[in-house]
């Protein structure tokens, strides 16, 4: 999500209309608390406590902001299966509760619409339970606790990043447990703790049953059910690997990651239609073993820092674009494949420039149709003077449309940019 909140992709559309209608007994409750200036130096915290009980979980947890209540740029995503018992603040006047569906990630945007002015911090204080045998895919041994809807609230984006510390009680012990890489995990008895001190956009708990490590090389290892042969973790691994050395050599080097993670779920993609990637980690399966499926979460690594709400084009259209490139050296005739279906998805598709998450069928447009454009404007100025662009952007970080049309303008001409940011609106 960055996406990223912030990152997710190729999801099957009946993955996606789920709803979690075992999710129940949710309570929102907002108190205002006394600010202080220490607490002022702090990011935004949540803390939870996550119960294990047979094929259930039972969520406790409180999320604290900085953040002041200041109208209607406060709001907060929730998972649509939530159900709002109460929802009070010292200042809170009303709030408006409206749903967002369809591709990807449906959720449910809580505003707060009506607000006094405050000088006082905010806390949100939830609980809910999921049956994970209905859903995050503990029937094929497999937990994703943030697959295919948020499990936790995310306030004012999808990628506004916070500290966390999740306790996880009676975590199953056949199971492995995978998250942030950078996280702090200890094990106490029957008691996991994940802290993580490094802002980040969401909680990361993934946990498949019978895992194993399988190292392609020093910098590539994968992660998968024990089961699987040996000539899938090398076919997957070196497809990464080509991914990784192509866009390197194209764009330049991206964030000084030394080691990768390739995750594969214990899970069918009937189940799990979509991929992610986070930093230093893409999380698939077994059968998205091709190169269009895994360059595209390799480039997330480039294109991921953009404004997944307001512009998710410059993330998911610039990986879409880097992913053509590798399947053109190492895929030709998969290539064309995609490419044909990516321009039909794009034919009635909204103009970038209005593709917003919040936008109703927006997905195609920022997905395929901005990649389209793309390449557009490479047969315009030429494959050298693209991959030059592209380089400048990577190294200068930037993630939006007018930053970028700034350096299209610097690097060629005011009618270039004008011939690009027509394509945008169209």
């Amino acid at each position: 999500m960055r996406q990223s909140a912030v990152g997710i992709h190729q999801r099957e559309n009946n993955i996606m209309t789920q709803s979690f209608s075992n999710l129940f007994s949710l309570t929102v409750l907002l108190i205002a608390l006394s600010a202080s200036s220490a607490w002022a130096q702090k990011p935004d915290h949540l803390s939870m406590n996550v119960h294990f009980k047979d094929s259930t979980i039972f969520i406790e947890a409180k999320y604290q902001s900085a953040s002041k209540l200041n109208g209607d740029s406060i709001y907060f995503l929730l998972n649509p299966g939530y159900e709002i018992d109460t929802i009070k603040s010292k200042d809170l006047i009303s709030y408006k509760v409206s749903q967002k569906e369809g591709i990807p990630l449906p959720f449910y945007r809580l505003e707060f619409n009506e607000v006094r002015d405050t000088s006082e911090m905010l806390a949100v204080a939830f609980r809910y339970k999921i049956n994970l045998s209905e859903q995050n895919h503990m029937k094929s041994d497999w937990i994703e606790l943030n697959a295919d809807k948020l499990w936790f609230p995310n306030l004012g984006a999808l990628n506004n990043e916070f500290t966390y510390e999740v306790t996880i009680t009676n975590f199953p012990e056949s199971y492995r447990l995978v998250t942030h890489t950078d996280a702090q995990v200890t094990r106490e008895k029957n008691t996991l703790t994940i802290k993580k001190d490094n802002p980040w956009y969401e909680v990361l708990v993934l946990a498949g049953k019978d895992m194993k490590e399988w190292e392609y090389n020093q910098n590539i290892t994968l992660l998968g059910c024990q089961h699987i042969a040996d000539s899938t973790f090398e076919s997957i691994g070196k497809k990464v690997k080509n991914s990784i050395d192509l866009l390197n050599g194209y764009f330049g080097m991206s964030d000084p990651i030394t080691t990768f993670k390739v995750v594969l779920r214990n899970t069918s993609r009937d189940e799990l239609g979509y991929q992610f990637n986070r930093r230093d980690m893409i999380v698939t399966g077994t059968d998205f073993n091709d190169y269009g499926n895994l360059s595209h979460e390799v480039a997330h690594y480039w294109w991921s820092k953009a404004n997944f709400i307001q512009e998710p084009w410059m993330n998911e259209s610039f990986a879409n674009y880097s992913m053509y490139l590798v399947l053109k050296d190492f895929d030709a005739e998969d290539y064309q494949k995609v490419m044909a279906r990516n321009r039909e998805r794009s034919k009635n598709a909204i103009p970038v420039a209005n593709a917003t998450l919040f936008a109703a069928d927006a997905y195609n447009s920022y997905y395929h149709k901005g990649a389209l454009h793309l390449i557009a404007l490479e047969e315009k100025i030429g494959s050298e003077s693209m991959g030059r662009l592209l380089s400048i952007c990577v190294e200068k970080g930037i993630n939006s449309s007018e930053e970028f049309l700034q350096e299209l303008e610097k690097l060629t001409d005011i009618e270039t940019r004008d011939f690009f940011e027509g394509l945008l609106k169209i």
